[in-house]
């Protein structure tokens, strides 16, 4: 307190010169120091999972879910096709692909989904899907890229497209779920999206209550492509797979342009029909 009764003014860091280096003891990333003001809006405001809500360490990592959901979110099933990734109801000790893959060869080269659309992982795509908790899409994609890392690394994408929503179906939704986690991952992996090039252009009963054949022939035709693109690897993004009927027709109508396609999803699920 100064002789007048004012407060005295409070002592302030000086900011550091531009070549100043980080004590190598630091616990802050190197790369990017945190502020000050940022260390304290950690501690008013500990972060927290995006998902249930539990409170997590005050660095956590990008993908503020906690050890619990992420477990959830990436339980993968025993025994799965290679191709689609189409859940085994029993381990199988030889992989070998399904019925439906060996009959059927899909226009993909394959399918891979981050986990079971089941429990949390449901959970989530329900929250992402009904109740616009958009904030749910980075954490979700950020997670598929981790646990899929090595197969998209391999198939080296040239671009990203969502499965496109029909224009009727977008005005009614407001946005389309699997666009807003294609636009995360092309974030994450540096890769353009293309949300323009495949669109929907028959509107289609709800997929819900129809078996796999109904399904197949529900989405027909269903796609086309807007403009052209030179041949190029695709990577399809959906947000959960059933009876691989959608992935299966924008891949055909993809494949026909020319290009390559492989699928990944966030949630895989077992159609018994």
């Amino acid at each position: 307190m100064s002789p007048h009764g004012k407060p005295n003014a409070v002592s302030r860091p000086m900011p550091a010169p531009p070549n100043h280096q980080l004590d190598p003891q630091t616990t802050a990333p190197q790369e990017c120091p945190p502020s000050i003001l940022w260390h304290a809006l950690r501690y008013l405001f500990p972060p927290a999972c995006q998902l249930c809500g539990v409170a997590l360490p005050l660095y956590s990592t990008k993908l503020n879910l906690c050890p619990t959901c992420i477990a959830g979110c990436t339980q993968q099933p025993v025994a799965a096709c290679p191709i689609c990734a189409e859940p085994y109801t029993t381990s199988m000790v030889v992989a070998h692909s399904c019925a439906q893959c060996v009959h059927h060869p899909p226009p993909f080269k394959w399918l891979k989904s981050m986990g079971i659309h089941a429990e949390k992982l449901q959970q989530a795509v329900q929250q992402l899907k009904y109740s616009g908790r958009f904030h749910l899409a980075s954490p979700l994609a950020l997670l598929l890229r981790q646990c899929l890392n090595s197969e998209i690394t391999d198939f080296a994408p040239q671009a990203i497209i969502p499965v496109p929503l029909h224009p009727k179906r977008l005005r009614e939704r407001g946005f389309n779920q699997s666009q807003l986690v294609a636009q995360q991952l092309g974030n994450a992996l540096n890769i353009s999206v293309n949300s323009r090039y495949l669109v929907r252009i028959r509107a289609t009963r709800s997929q819900t209550d129809l078996t796999r054949q109904q399904r197949m022939q529900n989405l027909k035709e269903a796609f086309a492509l807007h403009g052209t693109m030179t041949p190029q690897r695709i990577l399809l993004v959906d947000d959960v797979v059933t009876t691989t009927a959608t992935s299966r027709e924008c891949s055909r109508t993809l494949t026909r342009a020319g290009h390559e396609v492989c699928v990944v999803a966030l949630g895989r699920t077992r159609l018994d029909a």
